[in-house]
């Protein structure tokens, strides 16, 4: 469905990105045929939403702003709305389909982002070590095997592959580095981890032989606390914000 970069247009998928914006047919009917075949299927669905270009509805639009929020702030929102109307109709379509009992549904987010008026995004956020750049929600929904909880343990998308591996019974080419989460999803038990590691890297690779040479940062959550620490990797060729520069330190996540 894309031209494929370098060609124009074909970075973030070109033809690819009409879906959600301009519905989820292909997705559905893709479902359909499955379903009808009775053949399993796997849907990886990820719109372009609400990533810029910011273009909601204007009954969207309009609702934010009448909550007297910058024009650029409202238009995301709006944009997080749409895309959750288009997740809820995908849900719907599976609910009516009669396999909602039979399909696991796992919702990541790539990065955290925080809006601002000049129309970027905020310092500690996209790209950052910071909570609001790293911490995003993880959500599984397998009616009838998982029950509806929240969770306050450690997570992270490390965790989707060998879970999913194991709810497909499954098994993997080698080890994989995250937890199988489905047991404690189905009992409701604790999930017995205290330590989670992650590490972040320019956008564009410097050295392809040498994934350190485009490093940034590392940084271990345990408990409350969080330790940062800072790197020099080269940020490729691309222009980007200054990333903030801060010395190693271990402090208090609220």
């Amino acid at each position: 469905m894309t031209k494929g970069f370098p060609n124009k247009g074909g970075r973030h998928g070109d033809a690819g990105l009409r879906i959600g914006r301009h519905g989820i047919k292909p997705v559905t009917d893709f479902i359909d045929r499955s379903v009808a075949a009775e053949k399993p299927f796997f849907v990886w669905y990820a719109p372009f939403m609400p990533h810029t270009p910011h273009t909601p509805p204007a009954r969207l639009f309009e609702k934010y702003k009448a909550k007297g929020v910058h024009e650029r702030i409202a238009k995301y929102y709006a944009m997080c709305e749409w895309f959750d109307e288009t997740c809820g109709a995908l849900i719907n379509h599976i609910d009516d389909s009669g396999i909602k009992e039979n399909t696991l549904i796992l919702y990541v987010c790539d990065n955290g982002w925080i809006q601002t008026e000049t129309g970027s995004y905020a310092p500690r956020s996209k790209r950052s070590p910071n909570e609001h750049g790293t911490r995003t929600p993880l959500m599984f929904r397998w009616p009838g095997t998982i029950p509806a909880a929240d969770r306050p343990e450690l997570c992270s998308s490390i965790d989707f592959v060998p879970t999913i591996l194991a709810a497909a019974g499954a098994t993997g080419p080698h080890d994989f580095p995250g937890l199988n989460l489905l047991p404690e999803l189905k009992s409701g038990k604790a999930i017995e981890r205290d330590t989670l590691f992650g590490e972040s890297f320019a956008h564009d690779i410097a050295d392809i032989e040498n994934p350190q040479a485009s490093l940034l940062y590392r940084w271990v959550i345990h408990g409350h606390d969080k330790l940062l620490l800072t790197y020099d990797g080269a940020p490729g060729k691309m222009k980007y914000p200054p990333a903030e520069r801060r010395t190693s330190a271990l402090r208090s996540e609220e």
